[in-house]
């Protein structure tokens, strides 16, 4: 029986060969008429016939291994269709065989019959030899049709088998994101439980990505909004940051600024002017290289590193003489660390040539006058400043030296309260 049909079936496909070259010969021929009709075939009456020989075929093994030889003849020959009879027939012989059923879907995929392959793919990832592949195809047909959180489950297992995936996992975090802003949504803008648990799922993923990708800055900035959402500590953005530099060097300048600033408010000076210095030697901006000498020498300063941080104002004066926040920082670090206060205090006053009603520079040149003894002076400044609404516990500390220093103790010890208030 089985020969049988396979000699119809070979006759079928070579008497559609022969009409074919028939009717092209007539075409050509000069006796014939340049009209002349082709033989076509009806291909869907012809397949229907052959599924019905097909189905005449006992289910057992011999048979289905022989439909899936014939289903990889078909496959040489680009006969998709043939190809996919012979794979359905072969699965009718053997139902259990899960290598059919993923052959029968490749094919069924390949022709983009993703409807008739949904319910097989379904039946597929429900075996233990499911495959990756086939859990991510039932993932993806999950998402095209909207089963958002079902895909999330098959991707999850998908992933699961192959973590170093890139594209896998990028894939899986735009989903992830779809999730997360559903739940924002649902809960009126909201941020709730879930929406962290998405944004921490979404931040490990990113964890993974971002240095395989060399830190691109869209996926940064998401993950910084990750870091935000699940309060994570500061270390660990300075650390992010650090790392984009490292990986993009000064083209990501800007996150090596932001990794210092982070450095430096958590108290630690050293290693955020590691990387200012880095930044300086790097860069070729005169705007910016001034810029980070005023954060170096300002981070020296806080070590108590002063001769170093004056070195540093000082060269930058000497590159850009009319850097009034340098000469300020300068002539108050001067003042206020004893170094040289009448020097301190002309170089203030030469800062407020260029932004006389700047407040910090106020600060410093009353500061000067009180370090220099003439603390009525600095009073009327003080008190001005106070007035105009500056509100600052250096001023109040400032206020509360002058006032003791003029004999106003009740009046200092208000200030000292502020303070620790």
């Amino acid at each position: 029986m089985k020969k049988v049909l396979f000699c119809l079936l070979l006759l079928l496909l070579y008497s559609c060969a022969g009409s074919l070259k028939s009717g092209v010969a007539q075409h050509g021929s000069s006796g014939q008429k340049a009209n002349a009709v082709v033989p076509k075939i009806d291909m869907a009456a012809e397949l229907a016939k052959l599924d019905t020989m097909l189905v005449a075929d006992s289910p057992n093994a011999s048979a289905a291994h022989e439909n899936f030889l014939r289903a990889l003849d078909m496959l040489e020959i680009n006969r998709i269709i043939f190809a996919e009879l012979f794979y359905k027939r072969a699965l009718a012989n053997e139902p259990e065989s899960y290598f059919l059923l993923s052959e029968l879907i490749k094919i069924l995929l390949k022709q983009g019959k993703s409807a008739e392959a949904f319910p097989l793919l379904k039946l597929a990832v429900q075996s233990p030899k499911a495959t990756t592949e086939n859990l991510l195809y039932v993932a993806r047909l999950y998402r095209e049709t909207g089963n958002l959180d079902t895909a999330d489950i098959y991707y999850r297992k998908a992933i699961d088998r192959m973590s170093e995936n890139y594209a896998i996992l990028y894939e899986y975090s735009l989903l992830l994101e779809v999730l997360r802003d559903r739940e924002y949504t649902k809960n009126n803008q909201e941020i709730n439980q879930e929406f962290k648990r998405l944004s921490a799922e979404i931040k490990k993923i990113y964890e993974i990505l971002l240095p395989e990708l060399d830190y691109p800055a869209r996926l940064l900035e998401k993950q910084l909004l990750n870091y935000q959402v699940t309060d994570t500590p500061d270390s660990v953005t300075a650390i992010l940051f650090g790392e984009a530099f490292k990986a993009n060097g000064i083209a990501y300048a800007e996150y090596g600024l932001l990794q210092a600033e982070i450095l430096s408010s958590l108290k630690k000076y050293g290693e955020a002017n590691e990387v200012l210095l880095t930044i300086f030697f790097m860069h070729p901006s005169k705007d910016l290289t001034s810029k980070l000498a005023l954060r170096i020498a300002n981070n020296y300063e806080l070590m108590d590193s002063i001769t170093v941080a004056v070195i540093w104002l000082e060269q930058l004066l000497l590159q850009d003489p009319e850097n009034h926040i340098a000469l300020n920082n300068l002539g108050y670090m001067l003042i206020d660390r004893n170094v040289d206060a009448n020097k301190g205090l002309a170089l203030v006053e030469k800062a407020l040539t260029f932004s006389p009603d700047e407040p910090s520079y106020l600060d410093s040149k009353a500061w000067g006058l009180h370090k220099t003894g003439k603390h009525k002076e600095a009073l009327e400044i003080f008190e001005k400043l106070e007035a105009g609404g500056m509100d600052d516990k250096e001023l109040w500390l400032h206020l509360a030296k002058v006032c003791e220093a003029l004999g106003l103790h009740d009046r200092a010890k208000k200030y000292m309260e502020k303070i620790r208030d």
